[in-house]
């Protein structure tokens, strides 16, 4: 399962988003040493890192920049600070989306399987369309006899 490393002193806010996502299967570690974050993400390894902006000693975008020197993995923003001057920072030195405080845990959960699906999803890529019904990706069945399905030509 995706391991998420969850950057934020607000120890209630990441207690929250700890338990929300450990209910989605997800390994989640919270950063207990703000002098040290690489450290603490170095030893998780983690897939994704939710980082808010305002923490001690350093702030989430020196905490990015330091993570984006040793890692690609996604790193979503969450933060008060949502002005477009700090959306545009967090984008331009190295954060993949931003979340404002405060927010709604099915929209950071959308938001984190968005951000793991497009940089760890290796899977084939389809090119069908369908109406009416979804496809079983694992038995090719439908579920649904009422369904058209256009097979779109490969962009490669």
């Amino acid at each position: 399962m995706y391991r998420i490393f969850i950057v934020e002193d607000d120890a209630a806010i990441a207690g929250v988003i700890r338990r929300h996502l450990e209910g989605w299967g997800y390994t989640v570690r919270c950063a207990e040493r703000f002098d040290d974050v690489l450290s603490e993400f170095a030893a998780f390894d983690p897939h994704l890192v939710l980082l808010d902006i305002s923490l001690p000693f350093f702030n989430g975008y020196h905490w990015c920049q330091e993570i984006r020197r040793v890692s690609k993995a996604p790193i979503l923003f969450l933060t008060s600070a949502s002005d477009n001057v700090n959306v545009v920072m967090a984008m331009q030195l190295g954060g993949d989306d931003l979340l404002a405080k405060p927010f709604d845990l099915q929209v950071l959960s959308a938001k984190v399987q968005a951000l793991l699906r497009r940089a760890y999803d290796f899977g084939p890529s389809s090119h069908l369309l369908s109406c009416g019904a979804a496809v079983d990706r694992k038995s090719t069945r439908l579920n649904s006899s009422h369904v058209r399905t256009l097979r779109m030509p490969s962009s490669a």
